[in-house]
């Protein structure tokens, strides 16, 4: 019932602010979160967790957090401030992958460029059968300022015209962030 409550209000309030709230002229630029463009740094070299620290856009770069199957993001500010996502708190604390390529939701603001979200994708997978852990792909969509970014929504990425709501939610810059649940999946479903 919860769960049906959060994806209701969530998508009355999807609905309400689209057309009042999205910054206008966002664009979206592409970055790898793997491959050679990222350097590697080992955190716990019996865990095997490590850090990728790859390029972004506009001097902010991405630090992608691998540790025990499952992942997160940092978004790093130009002045190098590190600035958490907590995936694995927010979205969900089970394993979980990321996608290859993180969609910068970016717009003109003072005659500069610069990111006001971020649509990664990431895999979660549901362990209520831990022989079948069913995968359940997300779009994970974080709003960033120069001072904060945050986690404002997470959806099913399988749904109709996902990638279209993705956007539609990193633009409006008046979506809160999304707490801590200690349900991992009560914030997912729009």
């Amino acid at each position: 019932m919860r769960a049906y409550m959060i994806s209701l209000s969530f998508s009355v309030l999807l609905a309400s602010s689209i057309d009042a709230a999205a910054q206008k002229n966002a664009a979206a630029i592409y970055t790898n979160l793997s491959g050679s463009a990222c350097s590697k740094a080992i955190d716990d070299v019996a865990t095997g967790a490590h850090t990728l620290d790859c390029p972004g856009i506009a001097g902010y770069r991405l630090q992608v957090l691998l540790d025990d199957e499952r992942s997160s993001i940092n978004v790093v500010t130009p002045d190098k401030r590190v600035l958490p996502l907590d995936y694995w708190e927010v979205v969900t604390r089970g394993f979980s992958t990321l996608g290859k390529k993180a969609e910068w939701r970016i717009a003109k603001t003072g005659g500069r460029v610069a990111p006001i979200a971020i649509i990664v994708p990431v895999d979660t997978f549901e362990q209520g059968n831990p022989e079948q852990p069913k995968r359940v792909p997300m779009l994970v969509i974080a709003r960033i300022s120069h001072n904060t970014a945050c986690v404002t929504g997470a959806m099913n990425a399988n749904v109709r015209d996902a990638s279209v709501k993705a956007r539609l939610i990193a633009d409006d810059e008046y979506l809160p962030c999304l707490l801590r649940e200690s349900n991992p999946h009560a914030a997912i479903q729009p």
